[in-house]
């Protein structure tokens, strides 16, 4: 199995997404009892409605919409193509032999290059699946390339065009919550997308059962594939999500689920049944009636709406910083140290910024809050993830230190919790508590920044 599979979601016999597996096994992404039987990712319901852009069974406006939709890939598989001159040859296997299909599936002969879908919202932003962008690890090795599809039967996708391929700049923001299942996230591109259109996208309001569905995005890393004929399940307001009978795979998460009236985008495809039966030494699609098996997830479009409302309010950044600390961290103690920064303007808040700089033999150890003048504390976040660095079980005492920083929020790693203070008065004393969770390894705090946007009178 290719290297770029690990980043997928796959079933059975092949490697699934270690995110995508903690996420369904804590209970989060794949449930059992109400939504039925064993949590498993995506299916085929009723007939397999998915069709490739040259069909003339596809409407020309889902064509169009569907050159707002990409694939994610691993930068690693795109290189420079030396026969063609601005092009970038794609490294992939075919769909058949990554998942050791039965001779009767459809698509076994296509490429399967990526591992999750995306779709554009913005000139440069591009919003997909939580799972597949849950690091600045993450996104620091992952392109995202359009029109990968097959425009006619004979398209040559062994190589796509360098001007289709963006790289991501940034996470604006990223759920994957353990409690409500939301699963998004929004990536800032690496440059603004002049070619295509962002699509619409619903930014409020509860889509109701039996709406009929449109999926566009590249099941199991597949070109692009075009799914109809589904309509919502089930649609609880009280849930970030709903549920629908789309004829989805792994790789399908984070592709866009359209209302096939309206066009917009009701969701993300993020979870759902199984993919394929193992029969008889390969691999089948499972299939399911329209109306059973567990139905897929879609994280409603209002959810992450409201990380792309447009400010027109003039702002400003003021900085603090306390530098030159050079103060001991105690060691596997929650007390930790504390500065405080004074902020004297008095304005309201827009955005919030916290940079800080540590030695220390082990950095991931460190975790950072912030107690905002009023008193209300928000817990940042760690330097590091340990499911990505874990710390190995003899973990000596003399390991040398090393210098680390982070930032969070504001140009930094998001923090969904630091909104809660925007458009509260940012005058007052900041606290920001910097301590070490964990035992053996032990360090300094040696600088800390705090950036306050404001909003101008």
């Amino acid at each position: 199995m290719p290297a770029r599979m690990l980043f997928a979601e796959r079933t059975n016999r092949t490697v699934r997404l270690a995110a995508t597996m903690l996420f369904a096994c804590s209970g989060m992404g794949m449930t059992t009892g109400a939504l039925g039987g064993t949590p498993r990712p995506e299916v085929i319901y009723g007939e397999d409605n998915r069709l490739d852009l040259f069909d003339a069974k596809l409407p020309d406006n889902l064509r169009r919409l569907a050159r707002s939709t990409a694939v994610l890939m691993k930068s690693s598989d795109l290189t420079p193509n030396s026969s063609r001159a601005g092009y970038l040859h794609v490294q992939s296997e075919t769909f058949g032999d990554a998942m050791e299909l039965c001779p009767s599936e459809p698509f076994r002969e296509q490429p399967s290059a990526g591992f999750c879908s995306g779709f554009l919202v913005g000139p440069d932003i591009l919003v997909t699946a939580g799972h597949c962008m849950d690091s600045q690890t993450r996104c620091d090795t992952t392109s995202f390339v359009f029109d990968y599809g097959y425009i006619d039967s004979a398209t040559d996708l062994s190589s796509v065009p360098s001007s289709n391929v963006f790289r991501c700049q940034s996470i604006v923001a990223q759920e994957l919550d353990n409690d409500t299942r939301s699963d998004f996230a929004i990536v800032k591109l690496d440059r603004p997308v002049t070619d295509r259109a962002p699509l619409k996208y619903k930014k409020d309001g509860v889509v109701d059962e039996g709406t009929k569905l449109v999926v566009i995005g590249h099941p199991s890393g597949l070109p692009t594939k075009v799914a109809g004929d589904s309509t919502v399940r089930r649609s609880d307001a009280s849930k970030p999500f709903f549920v629908a009978n789309l004829d989805t795979f792994g790789g399908n998460s984070g592709s866009a689920v359209f209302n096939e009236e309206t066009e917009e985008v009701e969701g993300i495809l993020v979870r759902g049944d199984q993919d394929f039966q193992f029969v008889d030494g390969c691999s089948k699609s499972n299939v399911c009636a329209q109306d059973s098996c567990r139905g897929e997830d879609v994280t409603r479009s209002p959810v992450f709406a409201e990380y792309l409302e447009v400010d027109d309010r003039q702002t400003e950044v003021d900085t603090l910083t306390t530098g030159d600390l050079d103060t001991p961290i105690p060691d596997n103690d929650s007390t930790g140290v504390t500065q405080t920064l004074n902020f004297t303007k008095s304005a309201e808040i827009a955005a919030v910024g916290v940079r800080v700089k540590v030695q220390h033999s082990f950095p991931a150890d460190i975790r950072v809050s912030l107690r905002h003048p009023d008193g209300t504390v928000i817990d940042l976040g760690s330097f590091g993830v340990y499911k990505d660095n874990p710390k190995p079980a003899n973990a000596a005492a003399n390991r040398p230190p090393v210098i680390a920083e982070r930032t969070f929020g504001l140009d930094g790693v998001p923090v969904k919790a630091l909104r809660q203070l925007r458009l509260r008065q940012a005058s007052g004393d900041w606290k920001v508590k910097v301590s070490d969770t964990a035992q053996v390894d032990s360090g300094k705090l040696l600088e800390i920044e705090l950036q306050v946007k404001t909003y101008l009178p």
